[in-house]
């Protein structure tokens, strides 16, 4: 199944990077996997999960870097002198086409730098947060150099994965990416800011509406920092387009343009209907139910406990005291879809109400 590569170093063991390493053992990955962070307690938990055989570099046929693409001139500086005359270089940034730019003048004849970016992520960071499953059912983009043979390679490992493999022109994937991922981000970064525009603060007053469509903001500052300077022309580009629809919008409503606000969000209520719902993206799953708790001690407590004690974890707990959209006020959060039915079925049992939400989540 790894016949393809005998030696793997990991240079990042954050979340995907780590997430990565995880996947590879637990799908039977045989070889030598190496590790190599500048957090020393991420090399020391995967060295204690048994997930990696050592730290640092070591000569290998594949390296895979999960570190910022900032950062990827400064690593194959080190790097390139352990990688194999016949070696590949993938890796897992969200911009491509400066990552091949930084990459390929550090490879000799023979090397290959193939690009990839798993459309995945977390609110949480760091190898603790590390998941075995975390490429299951994703898109996975791959932009391909000019060798078939490494290509191949690095297609059949993002399948090994579990992960759907989409080959794709580098500039091709920074303009989808920049609209699909990019500018969505801006946009909620944005949404939460303007609540502290004025006098007072108004996220105390925010529903679910708005935790949902701005969950992606808590996502880690300098990570973004770093996309959002390295995908810069086609972010660009990108936001002017979506200035011209907010404008025309604005004008809309300025001038009671009814039709062309009804024609716009039918528009886009039914383009949002086309979203797969077979395939994981960039957002990771979240399983949640909503309880309507009466107002009197205990009640929380009587909830947790009841869960603790039939060996349900709680991922998320958050007492939602906006009640839009949902009718309860507080939620727990699940890791998988199983603990989620049983809560619901256990709250039933103790007179609680409840409604369940199983979306995408970041």
């Amino acid at each position: 199944m790894f016949s393809d590569f005998k030696r793997i170093t990991i240079v990042g063991l954050g979340l995907i990077g780590g997430s990565m390493a995880r996947a590879l053992r637990a799908k039977g990955f045989k070889g030598s996997l190496y590790g190599v962070d500048h957090h020393k307690d991420h090399l020391q938990q995967a060295l204690e999960d048994g997930i990696i055989d050592g730290t640092g570099y070591h000569p290998c046929d594949l390296i895979i870097l999960a570190v910022p693409v900032g950062r990827y001139e400064a690593v194959m500086a080190q790097a390139a002198a352990y990688l194999a005359p016949e070696g590949i270089v993938t890796d897992v940034g969200s911009v491509k086409g400066k990552a091949h730019r930084l990459v390929e003048p550090f490879l000799n004849e023979g090397q290959t730098f193939v690009g990839g970016h798993p459309m995945i992520g977390s609110e949480k960071s760091g190898f603790s947060a590390a998941k075995t499953h975390l490429f299951e059912n994703a898109y996975y983009f791959i932009t391909p150099d000019t060798r078939e043979e490494g290509v191949g390679k690095i297609k059949h490992l993002v399948e090994v994965l579990g992960a759907k493999p989409l080959l794709m022109a580098p500039d091709e994937h920074d303009r989808i990416v920049s609209r699909t991922s990019h500018i969505p981000q801006i946009n909620a970064v944005a949404m939460v800011n303007m609540t502290l525009l004025g006098e007072n603060s108004l996220i105390d007053y925010v529903g679910g509406g708005f935790r949902d469509t701005t969950r992606i903001a808590s996502s880690n500052p300098r990570l973004w920092q770093d996309i959002l300077m390295n995908n810069r022309d086609e972010i660009l580009l990108g936001i002017t387009d979506y200035i011209r629809l907010l404008n025309a919008m604005k004008d809309a409503i300025d001038v009671g343009d009814e039709a062309y606000i009804l024609r716009e969000f039918d528009k886009a209520r039914h383009q949002r209907e086309k979203i797969p719902k077979h395939l994981m993206g960039w957002i990771e799953q979240a399983f949640e139910i909503f309880l309507d708790v009466q107002d009197k001690p205990g009640m929380i407590a009587k909830a947790t406990t009841v869960l603790a004690d039939n060996g349900i974890n709680i991922k998320d707990i958050e007492i939602v005291h906006a009640r839009e959209n949902i009718p309860g006020v507080l939620k727990l959060g699940f890791y998988n879809q199983e603990d989620q039915v049983r809560a619901q079925e256990l709250m039933k049992t103790e007179d609680f109400t409840w409604k369940s939400s199983h979306h995408q989540s970041q």
